[in-house]
C-alpha cells in the first residue's frame, strides 16, 4: 500500500510535547482517484443506459432473484444486478455517492479498496439480501455498494483522524452517516432497505479488518510537532 510524501515534522523526546499534525487522511486525495471515480461512474451509468435499452423481458434477466441465483445458478446476476435500476431518479442518486465514495477511497488507498473491493462486496450484499428475502422479490441497483463504501469510509475515517478527539470524530461520522444515509421519505416497499443495511453493516467490519492489516504503515504516516513548553519561553 503506497504512502503519502507529506510534509516533515520533528520528532518529540517528550509525549506531553507532542501534538499529532499529520496523519493518513490529511491532503487531497491522489488525482488517480478522481479518474478512477469518473472512469467507475461512467461505466455506471452507461451500463444502466444500455439496459434500459433492451427489451423488458430481458432487461428482467439482469437483477438478482432467489431463483434465478439459487436454483438456476445464474451466479452472474449478483453483479448484473448492481447495474440495473428502476429509473432516472435512481440511477442519479447512487452515481453520485458513488462517484465521491470512489474517489475517496480510490484517492487514499488504492484500486483495492475501489473498485475491487467494493464491486466485490456488492456481490455479496446481493447474495445475503436474496438469500433471506422472498423468492418475488428482484433486487437492482448499486445501493448496496454505495453503503458499503458509506461504511468502509466513515469507519476509516473515525479510526486514522487521531488529530481529532474521540467525541469530535464520533459526532463528525455519526452526522454525515446521518445526512447521507437517512431516508429522505416515508417507507417505499420498493426500496430495499435490507441491502442499505447489509451493505454497511459489511463495510464497517471490512474497514475495521482493513485497519488492523494496514494498522503499521497508517501509524507510519503520521508526523507529529512539538509544542514550546513554558520554561522554554
Amino acid at each position: 500500500m503506497e504512502t503519502y510524501s507529506e510534509p516533515r515534522f520533528e520528532p518529540s523526546t517528550v509525549e506531553s510535547d507532542r501534538v499529532l499534525a499529520w496523519t493518513w487522511l490529511m491532503g487531497k486525495p491522489r488525482r488517480r482517484g478522481f479518474v478512477i471515480a469518473c472512469l467507475s461512474t461512467m461505466i455506471l451509468l452507461l451500463g444502466t443506459l444500455w439496459i434500459w435499452s433492451l427489451p423488458a423481458g430481458m432487461a428482467e434477466t439482469f437483477s438478482a432473484n432467489r431463483v434465478a441465483i439459487f436454483h438456476d445458478r445464474e451466479w452472474w446476476r449478483l453483479w448484473t444486478a448492481l447495474f440495473a435500476h428502476s429509473d432516472l431518479g435512481h440511477i442519479l442518486s447512487n452515481a453520485g455517492l458513488f462517484f465521491v465514495f470512489g474517489l475517496l477511497l480510490s484517492g487514499y488507498f488504492g484500486l483495492f479498496l475501489f473498485p475491487t473491493m467494493a464491486l466485490a462486496f456488492g456481490g455479496l450484499t446481493n447474495l445475503l439480501v436474496v438469500g433471506t428475502s422472498s423468492p418475488e422479490m428482484h433486487l437492482i441497483g448499486m445501493s448496496g455498494v454505495v453503503y458499503w463504501m458509506g461504511g468502509v469510509w466513515l469507519t476509516l475515517y473515525f479510526l486514522l483522524s487521531r488529530h481529532l478527539s474521540l467525541t469530535q470524530r464520533t459526532l463528525r461520522s455519526f452526522g454525515v452517516a446521518l445526512m447521507i444515509f437517512m431516508p429522505g421519505e416515508a417507507f417505499n416497499p420498493s426500496i430495499s432497505y435490507k441491502a442499505h443495511a447489509v451493505g454497511f453493516c459489511l463495510g464497517v467490519i471490512f474497514a475495521f479488518f482493513y485497519f488492523m492489516v494496514h494498522r503499521s504503515s497508517f501509524r507510519a504516516a503520521e508526523r507529529y510537532t512539538v509544542l514550546p513548553r513554558e520554561e522554554d519561553l
